[in-house]
């Protein structure tokens, strides 16, 4: 068992069933006491992660977050897991577990010898136990062996590079997060091992070579694992997702098996994609290209004209995609009518929009919250020197393979729930209440109508979304209601998802990119499929693993999401270094009591500090106004001119002023997410 202290915070309670974790020395908890058959945390004491401050923390809880003076801090750092004593003045007593695990940090050198300068702040000194040849401006990672009060000591890991590397900025970031970026000659190696019997699997498989399948994709995209296929047949619509059937090649406990479940996602940094799988399995043997015959598992749903699902099933397949399109000619084809030069396709397309568009209708019912969120996207050359920035858009091509995926992930999550078999679900929690309700203020201030009573329920936020979309405050208010969001996550026990109003809901149509996925695509072989030696051993096993690997695979995707951003805020500022002084169109996204927040027509973001506005301003927060002594005023929303005054390239971050602010505000609608990358 790990530390119990850790249970607590993991499973997020108070009292923990002794059958879950056996006998324990309480002499090694002080902090917990036995009321049978519970382990319980003793009153007024709260365990989380501290968010720590310069002079201040905030301890991190569910439903509010609890203050904790310079005094009350212990030696803790940001983000540590710590026991707090609550009280007048509430005080760490117990580290349990030190975030601060690799650190990044670069060589210099002065008069008095090496020293290590790391790339995040550290309130205390570190020391480094070195023996490396090392040269002034190697950047290495270091992975930390202790923390104290007044000291971090660590070890070199592994050398990342040199400052003068082109992309040295980028593998910093990386390597903070520990994330893996090359696969071991071994397990490139161990690729050669996997065999195709294609005359058995034929043998064994629907031969599905005769249907119209084609793939729609980024004009960029390599990894190609999911199909598509549909047929009006008798007034019901015969919809096909074939998933490339990447638990064929990649079999439990193999060393490419574990490396993959290590990393659980591939990861998409602004200017290069971080496999799951290697290039030879990604980009080769499991992506559906076209005209070659590929190993899936194909998901075939038997839809009534209103697009509700009458049947469906799994089944183990091999295709050949007929088409690799794109969402671009896609759009081009459903919103210009622009020919494609095949009827066929062109046929089948205008039905997949008509039935992607019933879906939609049969999501928006049944509560489906639809957010207009805002990612950047990257135009890089190919030494990762960034061109262009711009804000990624969603039109009906992506919008149709959405609703494909969404179906199919439902439909095969109502099979392994109805089948009483282990499975791992994608569930979303709702609302914090508290949040959502600071946020619906906040709406409400801006002069929408908000339902305060019934807090939480989807259909007033849907309608909410929806009303302000195309306003002038549209990306504002989604965002102030996204914030109040719980993240979705994996779990062995199925939990409605409550942004898609979904009663079932599983990941199963990206194998190649997610392992969630992969792992479900082994479930359905081996208990769908019939495919195990041994049922009752199997069921055991993977209703043994089902936790962790919901666990794992859930903060993997939290690191990788953060990763992505880190990335995407460094991008931003190389973007902008060249152009201080210069000015450009902004909207006031949020208030903060040191400034604004600004979000320019690009998408990029920046801050406004106070302290180089043109008056003493006050913050008004019933009219979500700064307010000059002079009158001028400056509310959430307003469009501006701003000018950029500074790029700080270690902080990712960048401030400007505002040198105008237009007579009306008006803000384009902005583009929402696209295919491939949601995480619903």
């Amino acid at each position: 068992m790990q530390n119990l202290y850790l249970e607590f915070y993991q499973k997020q309670t108070r009292k923990i069933d002794k059958s879950l974790v056996g006998d324990v020395d309480l002499k090694n908890y002080p902090l917990v006491s036995f009321q049978d058959p519970f382990y319980v945390l003793k009153p007024d004491y709260l365990i989380g992660r501290l968010d720590h401050k310069k002079t201040f923390g905030f301890l991190r809880q569910e439903l509010e977050d609890l203050y904790i003076d310079q005094s009350g801090l212990m030696d803790a750092m940001h983000d540590d897991i710590v026991i707090v004593k609550e009280g007048t003045s509430p005080k760490i007593v117990l580290v349990v577990e030190r975030a601060l695990k690799v650190l990044v940090a670069t060589v210099k050198t002065s008069h008095r010898g090496t020293y290590f300068e790391s790339e995040i702040y550290l309130d205390r000194k570190l020391e480094v136990d070195h023996q490396e040849s090392l040269v002034y401006g190697h950047v290495v990672m270091l992975e930390v062996d202790q923390v104290t009060s007044d000291k971090i000591v660590a070890h070199i890991k592994k050398i990342i590079g040199h400052i003068n590397d082109p992309d040295i900025e980028t593998l910093k970031i990386v390597s903070a997060y520990d994330w893996p970026q090359k696969f071991s000659d071994e397990i490139i190696e161990s690729l050669n091992d996997i065999k195709i019997d294609y005359d058995y699997e034929k043998q064994t498989r629907l031969d599905l070579t005769d249907q119209l399948i084609i793939t729609i994709d980024g004009k960029d995209a390599k990894d190609l694992d999911d199909a598509i296929s549909l047929e009006y047949i008798d007034g019901f619509y015969h919809l096909g997702v074939h998933i490339a059937d990447v638990s064929y090649y990649v079999t439990e406990n193999t060393l490419i098996d574990q490396e993959a479940y290590r990393r659980a996602t591939s990861s998409y940094l602004a200017d290069r994609v971080i496999p799951m799988l290697p290039h030879k399995l990604s980009n080769d043997l499991c992506s559906l290209n076209p005209d070659e015959m590929k190993l899936t598992l194909s998901c075939l749903m038997v839809l009534d004209h209103e697009g509700n699902i009458k049947s469906s099933d799994i089944k183990k397949s091999f295709i050949q995609s007929y088409r690799r399109m794109n969402y671009d000619e896609v759009n081009e084809f459903l919103i210009h009518h622009k020919s494609l030069k095949d009827s066929k396709i062109e046929t089948m397309l205008t039905m997949m929009n008509e039935l992607s568009e019933k879906l939609k209708v049969i999501r928006k019912a049944r509560g489906e919250i639809e957010f207009s969120s805002s990612e950047l996207g990257f135009i890089v050359d190919q030494k990762g020197k960034v061109l262009d920035v711009y804000e990624r858009k969603t039109d009906l091509a992506e919008e149709l393979i959405e609703s494909f995926m969404l179906i199919a992930n439902e439909s095969v999550a109502f099979h392994m729930y109805h089948a009483d078999l282990p499975s791992l679900y994608r569930i979303h929690e709702k609302p914090d209440a508290q949040k959502l309700k600071f946020a619906l203020e906040t709406v409400k201030k801006l002069g929408f109508p908000v339902n305060m009573k019934q807090l939480g329920n989807p259909k007033p936020l849907q309608k909410l979304t929806e009303s302000t979309v195309d306003s002038p405050y549209g990306y504002i208010v989604h965002m102030a209601i996204l914030r109040a969001m719980q993240k979705a996550k994996y779990s062995e026990n199925l939990s409605p998802h409550y942004g898609l109003g979904a009663r079932y809901y599983t990941h199963f149509t990206s194998p190649i990119r997610r392992y969630p996925d992969l792992m479900i695509h082994r479930l359905i072989h081996r208990l769908v499929l019939g495919e195990s030696k041994s049922l009752k051993k199997d069921m055991h096993h993977f209703e043994s693993i089902m936790t962790e690997v919901a666990d794992h695979t859930s903060d993997q995707e939290r690191k990788a999401i953060q990763m992505e951003r880190d990335v995407a805020k460094l991008k931003s500022c190389e973007f902008m270094e060249d152009k201080i002084n210069q000015m450009f169109k902004a909207v006031i996204t949020q208030m903060m009591p040191s400034g604004m927040f600004v979000k320019l027509a690009n998408g990029i973001e920046g801050f406004v500090p106070l302290r180089v506005m043109d008056d003493y301003y006050a913050y008004d927060e019933n009219l979500l106004t700064f307010i000059g002594n002079r009158g001028k005023k400056y509310r959430l929303g307003d469009a501006i001119k701003v000018k950029l005054l500074d790029v700080d390239m270690q902080a990712k971050k960048m401030d400007f002023m505002i040198v105008d602010k237009k007579e009306s505000t008006s803000y384009n609608k902005p583009k929402k997410d696209f295919k491939g990358r949601k995480r619903r």
